[in-house]
């Protein structure tokens, strides 16, 4: 009697991707239904995700084969990281979920262009000739907005430059340690970061905000 064919790398990595792309489209949609402002959203985010790692003994000991050098980088990262969520949950509060959501499919054309000076890797002009094959689609979702969303997708775009950074600069260290390790530290890079800025910044509702449950509320993505 044979047993259940094992699944190859191949399709392996294929489930995985379609997974996380479900679970990154529902994460604008949480965003917006979450009724706490960017800011503290964000920091909650970050800080959770941080303290769930802290307890696994495979961040301790990635980290204790991280130079100092490393960990600076991966630390540097975090905040870029931190921004970009920033945005992107401010561009859902400011517009709605898909805008939001479309606005990021303007990172590749970024990417095709920051990534060469940060990686140090050959210009494909055939990576941005794709990536600006998007562009019309995303103007044709943006386009019919009103004019009360245009600071969102604004802020849409400034957070797709920011996915384009931090992905190049993941992509030119994360050789460099043990993925769960490097995920930590960026994680809690980014929560403190937005912690110490935030009480400097003029905004209505800083980072250490307690979530609470709303009422009834009525939600469009």
């Amino acid at each position: 009697m044979t047993g259940v064919p094992a699944i190859s790398a191949s399709l392996r990595a294929w489930l995985q991707i379609h997974f996380c792309v479900l679970l990154w489209g529902f994460t604008a949609i949480l965003g917006k239904a979450i009724t706490l402002p960017a800011m503290p959203l964000v920091w909650w985010r970050m800080t959770l995700v941080t303290a769930a790692l802290l307890v696994v003994p495979g961040f301790w000991k990635g980290l204790a084969n991280l130079s100092l050098r490393q960990t600076a980088t991966f630390t540097g990262i975090g905040v870029v990281v931190s921004l970009h969520w920033l945005t992107f949950y401010e561009a859902i509060k400011l517009s709605n979920a898909s805008v939001a959501a479309t606005c990021m499919a303007l990172a590749p054309v970024l990417i095709a262009v920051i990534e060469p000076f940060i990686v140090g890797s050959r210009f494909e002009p055939r990576e941005l000739f794709f990536g600006i094959a998007v562009v019309p689609g995303v103007a044709l979702v943006v386009g019919g907005t009103p004019a009360a969303m245009r600071t969102g997708i604004a802020i849409g775009v400034i957070s797709a430059f920011f996915v384009a950074v931090f992905g190049s600069l993941n992509k030119r260290f994360i050789h460099q340690g043990d993925a769960l390790c490097i995920t930590g530290l960026e994680m809690g890079a980014g929560a403190v970061f937005l912690g110490v800025i935030s009480p400097l910044l003029p905004i209505s509702e800083h980072a250490f905000v307690l979530p609470s449950r709303p009422a009834n509320q009525v939600f469009a993505a």
